[in-house]
């Protein structure tokens, strides 16, 4: 078989040795085969491995040396590992130190601890890799006995994701609005492959997508690939929303490997305020003593509603206040005339008043109007200029 790609450690499985004592708390291994101290008969095939592993009289024993140990693992994943993992030639090299090797004594199944191979060449060997209780573990076999050593990998890698959305805190209605969701895998083993879900909200129009983002039905899905260990991707999604409220984007990331990451993240929606005013004679030049015709026109151009909308004409002194009429009541004192503010003014509506003036003398007159609402506080002032002859 192939040596396969995992790092070089040392596992002694099987091994059939003499072991000669040297400084305390260390054992040297110089040979391999003695019937006395090996674990069970040589191996010559991996069918011969995952037999060893098989074997119901064995099986106690592998228990009690690993018990020894003191390992937490749990057999059965060293059992099912043995039966079907991917097993490599794995020769031991001249000096490795091993925390354990399985032995016996007596025929008894024994742990000796901290094993150094001192022999005079690589030990020929078989090994596979294996988790259990969240570890990860290489166990090496010696073929010239079946004496058996754990190599402690470290933590098992962990799959996870963290999902984070930016959006902007407030925008106005009609205005692109441009929202990114940030992937990052949070795991210490590479994600190859992920899906960022975002449903479009309620009012939203998906304009366009970067990193080949596309939409099914109401969402946008992205494919993110081969993202290693505390890498990020961004992708970004561009909406189109004309009512005003409260927009909220709650993504999601799956995979295979890691639980669902969600996020939240919302953009306040503002309404244009966009109040429009026209005032117009309906004939020009008027003669003295003839009746002048204003038309006062307040439109709503925006999508929010305008309060408290008040409007107030100057007449100017070449002419008389005669009348006025409109949307709201019409009242005049000297040459100020003021509407009776209309309390809201909806998006895209129109408000309209009429004023009728008599011609008194010749001039080049202005008529002023000012309007002004909460939305609005300085007055916004419109001249309608008229000839007097």
């Amino acid at each position: 078989m192939q040596r396969a790609s995992f790092p070089l450690a040392g596992l002694l499985l099987g091994l059939l040795l003499t072991l000669l004592p040297a400084a305390a708390q260390q054992h040297r291994a110089t040979r391999l085969g003695n019937p006395a101290t090996r674990f069970a008969p040589p191996l010559s095939t991996v069918d011969d491995l995952r037999s060893r592993f098989r074997d119901p009289k064995l099986r106690p024993d592998f228990a009690s040396v690993l018990a020894q140990w003191g390992w937490a693992g749990n057999m059965d994943d060293l059992f099912r590992a043995a039966e079907s993992a991917e097993v490599a030639e794995w020769p031991i090299p001249v000096g490795e130190r091993m925390p354990f090797m399985s032995s016996r004594e007596g025929g008894r199944a024994i742990c000796l601890k901290d094993v150094l191979w001192a022999g005079k060449e690589p030990a020929p060997a078989y090994a596979f890799n294996f988790t259990s209780a969240g570890r990860r573990y290489r166990c090496v076999t010696p073929k010239a006995c079946s004496n058996f050593f754990l190599y402690d990998l470290g933590p098992e890698p962990k799959a996870a994701l963290a999902l984070v959305c930016h959006a902007p805190p407030r925008e106005f209605t009609g205005r692109p609005l441009k929202v990114c969701f940030t992937l990052r895998n949070a795991g210490d083993s590479p994600e190859p492959r992920a899906t960022i879900t975002v449903p479009i909200p309620a009012g939203a129009v998906f304009s366009s997508a970067t990193e080949g983002g596309t939409t099914v039905g109401e969402t946008i899905n992205w494919e993110v690939t081969n993202l290693g260990p505390n890498a990020s991707r961004e992708v970004c999604a561009v909406f189109t929303v004309m009512t005003p409220g409260k927009l909220e984007f709650k993504p999601v990331a799956t995979s295979a490997m890691a639980a669902p990451a969600r996020c939240e993240c919302q953009t306040q929606i503002i309404g244009v305020h966009a109040i429009g005013v026209e005032v117009i004679d309906l004939a020009d030049p008027v003669q003295i003593g003839e009746t002048v015709t204003y038309v006062i026109t307040v439109m709503n151009q925006g999508d929010q509603p305008g309060t408290n909308i008040r409007v107030v004409c100057t007449v100017p002194d070449s002419q008389e206040f005669l009348s006025g009429s409109g949307t709201t009541a019409v009242r005049a004192v000297g040459r100020s005339v003021a509407m009776q503010p209309i309390p809201v003014l909806e998006g895209k509506a129109t408000a309209t008043w009429r004023v009728q003036t008599k011609a008194l003398r010749a001039d080049d007159s202005r008529f002023r109007v000012e309007y002004s609402s909460d939305q609005f506080e300085k007055p916004i002032r419109e001249d309608e200029a008229t000839r007097l002859y």
